[in-house]
């Protein structure tokens, strides 16, 4: 069957978020209120409601006293002639013998309770018409019939010579069927049941799933497109155990079995070759793989056309193909074999126009093992992603980066630098808590500066505990047998800064000079100026304050939000914070759809003191109440300490 609820999920009829207007309809006919006679058919794509809706009119029968028969087509039964009748009357069989003969004898052979010859169609049709009648006159009655599209021939016909005629009648008949199937009867009254809007899908999963992280939320909106049964399911495949960092979710979503079974129906029943093609489309993604014949073989468009004929995908105005459903793309990948979706994604690896991020994660998803070139490939890729402004991308890199590492100590280290991912950008403290209790895990000793900073930003965000903090990174960076990548003594000398700004001690920031010093030729031309420019604003020289002034003027196309916000905060420290309005509302904007909480939470207290700054009182208010909202239900701070 094709429901849009899981039974245990059941709604009451008047609470079918984004319905409203159909259970007005549906009531209309029940109650026999409207001019819709006493017929009306459901029609809609698998997943969108339509058994919801007969279960809601269901409910709105027994509620107004109605007696409710039901039944559903099944495709294993659409060859085996009135089984569908046959599930539908049974429970009426006591009152046969209060028919006439013949038709009690036609019902009794058309539903295999008696022997002789096949009575026509026509007198089965109206023997039934006045069984029901008949149990109405008892009790008024409703009918429902679901997935009508696989009912049997000789059920169908039966069924529709019914619904035409039981207007004026106790009886009320209510049919839902696929957009693809035949109606059970043309000439009733018809509703198309659409998608929910974004706002009526938020809604539902917010009320059935109120814990649900915001970015999953958000993702399973874009996903299910308004499909009410992908947004019911769809979170059962995406808990926290699962995707423990909540940044890392799949390109592609994992389907529960049920919603395998409703997606992937029309694609299993295509030639292999069919499904060899969609899975390349479903694994890259772009639509655009077609173009290079070195990846999908040379009988890649007869293919595509019996794939857009069968409506599984759309060539769309840029020439790309398109899933016409994301959760069909889905199930193309869930229809696959893993050794299957393995070789696709090595000839995917091979595509001659392929970015190295997007080779980088086929090569990943090909490996049947831990690989250390693969693994590099995939921490290069999530440097990148943090430096064009997509944190979310950054974490799932590094995250797979560890996974893929053959050697323990590379893995602590990379779980580490996710830890600090999740720290000083997504704002995220219970993910870096538990990814750096796998790094420990991995590697008890593991004392890697991305680990340190990751511990220290925990440290401040989460505890405010600015003297241990600082204690952690300071030691880690004096360790006599260090050797950290230059963007590692980056993140390190940063989060240093923060704790001694925040403390202000002489002898915290001697240190902390004195290990700028140290590693002076490691660190870019940014962290130096803050530290010129953050020991005494004052005194801060001619040539430190025109290096400032270049990068900040660079910021104009910088995608990176941790540049911003670092920028930014020297600017804080010398008055130029006016000139950083417009990158930091960027960062606020971008990172709010990516996920930065915490670069976004930065990006709007610095805009708070520039606005308070410049006298715009109600603009200081809304971003101060902004990152308040923002910052309490995941005890995000922002790297000033507010």
């Amino acid at each position: 069957m094709d429901h849009g609820e899981r039974p245990e999920h059941r709604q009451a009829a008047s609470d079918l978020t984004g319905r409203s207007s159909e259970l007005d309809l549906i009531r209309a006919v029940i109650e026999g209120t409207g001019r819709l006679g006493g017929s009306l058919t459901l029609r809609g794509e698998p997943g969108v409601g339509k058994s919801a809706l007969l279960d809601a009119a269901a409910d709105l029968a027994l509620a107004n006293g109605m007696r409710t028969l039901r039944a559903a087509g099944a495709e294993f039964e659409a060859n085996i002639a009135f089984a569908g009748l046959n599930q539908l009357l049974v429970p009426l069989t006591p009152m046969f013998p209060r028919l006439d003969s013949s038709h009690e004898s036609a019902l009794r052979v058309a539903l295999g309770f008696g022997d002789g010859a096949t009575p026509s169609r026509l007198l089965i049709a109206t023997a039934t018409l006045s069984l029901l009648l008949l149990a109405a006159h008892d009790q008024p009655l409703v009918v429902l019939v679901d997935d009508t599209q696989w009912l049997d021939d000789a059920s169908a016909d039966v069924l529709a010579f019914v619904a035409r005629r039981v207007t004026d009648t106790a009886v009320r008949v209510l049919t839902a069927v696929r957009t693809t199937g035949q109606p059970l009867a043309g000439d009733v009254n018809g509703l198309t049941i659409h998608s929910l809007d974004d706002a009526a899908a938020e809604s539902l999963l917010i009320d059935r799933y109120p814990d649900l992280a915001e970015q999953v939320r958000l993702r399973i909106v874009t996903e299910a497109q308004g499909n009410p049964l992908a947004l019911v399911e769809l979170p059962t495949m995406l808990t926290s155990d699962r995707y423990p960092t909540g940044n890392a979710l799949p390109a592609v979503l994992p389907l529960t079995e049920r919603l395998s079974r409703t997606f992937a129906s029309r694609i299993s029943a295509l030639a292999p070759e069919t499904q060899d093609l969609l899975l390349l489309l479903a694994l890259d993604g772009s639509g655009r793989v077609l173009s290079d014949e070195g990846v999908v073989g040379p009988g890649a468009a007869a293919q595509l056309d019996i794939a857009e004929h069968e409506r599984i995908v759309v060539v769309d105005r840029q020439h790309a193909v398109v899933f016409r459903h994301p959760l069909v793309r889905s199930a193309v990948v869930e229809l696959a074999g893993p050794e299957a979706r393995r070789r696709a994604h090595r000839a995917l690896a091979k595509g001659r126009a392929l970015d190295p991020g997007h080779r980088a994660w086929h090569l990943a998803d090909a490996s049947f093992g831990p690989d250390e070139e693969v693994a590099s490939l995939l921490q290069r890729e999530a440097i990148q992603a943090l430096e064009r402004g997509d944190p979310t991308a950054a974490v799932a890199a590094m995250t797979r980066s560890a996974d893929l590492s053959p050697d323990l100590q590379h893995r602590s280290q990379r779980l580490a630098a996710t830890a600090y991912f999740a720290a000083e950008v997504m704002g995220d403290p219970q993910s870096v808590s538990s990814l750096l209790s796998d790094a420990r895990r991995v590697n008890a000793g593991v004392g890697s500066l991305a680990a340190a900073s990751a511990a220290a930003s925990l440290l401040l965000y989460s505890d405010g505990d600015v003297i241990s903090a600082y204690r952690v990174i300071s030691a880690a960076l004096r360790a006599p047998d260090i050797e950290p990548a230059a963007e590692e003594v980056n993140s390190a000398i940063w989060i240093l800064s923060l704790t001694v700004a925040l403390n202000g001690r002489k002898e915290m920031w001697d240190s902390y000079r004195e290990l700028v010093e140290r590693y002076r030729h490691m660190l870019p031309e940014s962290v130096l100026i803050r530290s010129e420019i953050a020991t005494n604003p004052a005194t801060a020289s001619p040539e430190a304050l025109a290096t400032l002034d270049r990068q900040i003027a660079a910021l104009a196309t910088e995608r990176d939000p941790g540049q911003i916000i670092r920028v930014a905060y020297v600017a804080n420290d010398v008055d130029r914070l006016a000139d950083l309005r417009e990158p930091l509302l960027r960062v606020w904007r971008e990172g709010m759809q990516a996920g930065a909480v915490a670069s976004v939470t930065n990006a709007l207290m610095l805009l708070c003191g520039e606005s308070y700054l410049a006298g715009r009182w109600d603009d200081t208010q809304r971003f101060a109440e902004e990152a308040w909202n923002l910052s309490r239900p995941t005890g995000t701070w922002s790297s000033s300490g507010t």
